[in-house]
This record gives C-alpha cells, sequence and structure tokens, in this order.
C-alpha cells in the first residue's frame, strides 16, 4: 500500500511541476535560482517586483506575428 501511495504521490508532484511550467508560475523561480547562482552578492527581486518587470517587457516588446 505504501508504494502504492509514493506512486500516486510522485505522479501527482510530477503533474503539478508540469502545469506549473505550463502555466508560467514556475518562471519566478527560475529567475531566483538563475540569479542567486549567477549575482550571489545581490538579492533578486521580489516575486511582485519581477512580475511587473516582466509584464513592462512583454508590453514594451510585442510580438505579434502569425509564424
Amino acid at each position: 500500500m505504501t508504494q502504492q501511495v509514493a506512486r500516486i504521490r510522485s505522479g501527482f508532484t510530477k503533474a503539478r511541476t508540469l502545469w506549473r511550467d505550463f502555466t508560467g508560475e514556475s518562471a519566478y523561480d527560475r529567475y531566483v535560482e538563475r540569479h542567486r547562482r549567477e549575482h550571489p552578492e545581490c538579492e533578486p527581486m521580489t516575486q511582485r517586483q519581477w512580475w511587473r518587470a516582466k509584464a513592462d517587457f512583454d508590453e514594451d516588446n510585442v510580438q505579434a506575428r502569425c509564424c
């Protein structure tokens, strides 16, 4: 029974990770990892600051093309 529970839990964890990647939720986590690795002397932006900067960047760099 515990192996089945562990397998189900592992499946849910993988599904959650895929969902977070698909929806963009994990983008801030990846930013923090990279920032801490490449700039350990500086604090990363807060999540609110990062999402604001991303929204501003996306708004300023619209790429509306078909293919």
